[in-house]
């Protein structure tokens, strides 16, 4: 007896040589073709009595197992790549998906029964969905990567923070945390970037969640960001204040720092107050602003004193 496998599915079929497989032995129904069903079969003498074994076990019309070709594994995880990186698949990553694929289907020729209860047969198949999850494993994976890598300044994982839906995906919710001043870690960021990459459903739910921390964060502010504003369009005029004041880039100025504008629930403090409040600040000590204000009041208590002219 041998056992071939001329189509290189990974199923083998029996040459009809010799003894016949033992009864559960997994068979290839047609090894010139890679897409063919394996079955676990009964002994069987030649290859009619083994199609005729199938027709009296009632599973040429059970439904049939998917067995993907590489080609075809290749071309979905390509095209999933393309949309979320703008990049093909690494090969090395295309290989371990198609392999993950097929042992997957490979373990579905087996457990449960036939029709007549006489032989162990699984004919489940590896349903879309399954598929679908598999992949998104590697996607998941590469994101991760993608992110780690751009930690450590590599340019390459760098500017692939801004190519596909997994660019704009991150870009979103990085925006969305600096722009709402909710403090954020990279991992906990790349956390929910591989997350909303996965389901869009996903991404409008954790973007609901930083609208949530940033009502905690500004309760001034809860109703209009209910609205869909965010904190920093609210407090424009106290950023620019600050700015102003202080001589900051208001470009660069972190939106936590205006936490203490926002905190009362029945409203913004006051911008004179807040004008106020910056001038008691250190740092104001130190900028031209303060220099000028400070010079021209030694002058002014100068002359009232008549020690300048």
């Amino acid at each position: 007896m041998a056992l071939v496998d001329k189509d290189g599915d990974g199923f083998k079929a029996w040459d009809g040589v010799g003894k016949p497989p033992a009864k559960g032995t997994v068979l290839d129904t047609n090894d010139n073709d890679p897409k063919a069903i394996p079955v676990s079969t009964d002994a069987s003498s030649t290859d009619a009595a083994y199609q005729e074994w199938l027709k009296q076990q009632n599973l040429l019309s059970k439904p049939s197992i998917s067995v993907s070709t590489e080609a075809e594994t290749n071309a979905d995880i390509e095209a999933e790549f393309q949309a979320a990186f703008g990049e093909s698949v690494p090969k090395e990553v295309a290989k371990a998906y198609y392999q993950e694929v097929r042992a997957l289907q490979g373990k579905r020729v087996t457990g449960g029964t036939s029709a007549t209860s006489k032989v162990n047969v699984n004919v489940q198949g590896v349903s879309a969905q399954e598929t679908k999850a598999i992949l998104q494993k590697y996607i998941a994976a590469t994101a991760a990567d993608k992110i780690a890598l751009a930690e450590t300044g590599d340019p390459a994982a760098k500017a692939a923070l801004s190519k596909g839906n997994f660019g704009i995906t991150y870009t979103t919710l990085k925006n969305a945390y600096a722009d709402n001043g909710i403090p954020v870690n990279n991992k906990s960021l790349g956390s929910l970037v591989v997350d909303s990459l996965s389901d869009p459903n996903k991404m409008k739910g954790n973007l609901n969640l930083i609208n949530l921390q940033a009502k905690t964060y500004f309760p001034s502010l809860s109703d209009k960001i209910d609205q869909g504003y965010t904190v920093k369009q609210l407090l424009t005029p106290y950023i620019n204040t600050r700015a102003n004041i202080l001589e900051e880039d208001p470009d660069m100025i972190d939106i936590k720092s205006l936490q203490s504008v926002a905190k009362d629930p029945k409203g913004l403090m006051n911008l004179y107050d807040y004008e106020v409040s910056l001038r008691n600040d250190p740092k104001w000590r130190f900028t031209k602003n303060a220099q000028d204000t400070m010079g021209g009041l030694a002058n002014s208590i100068a002359k009232t004193f008549g020690l300048v002219g």
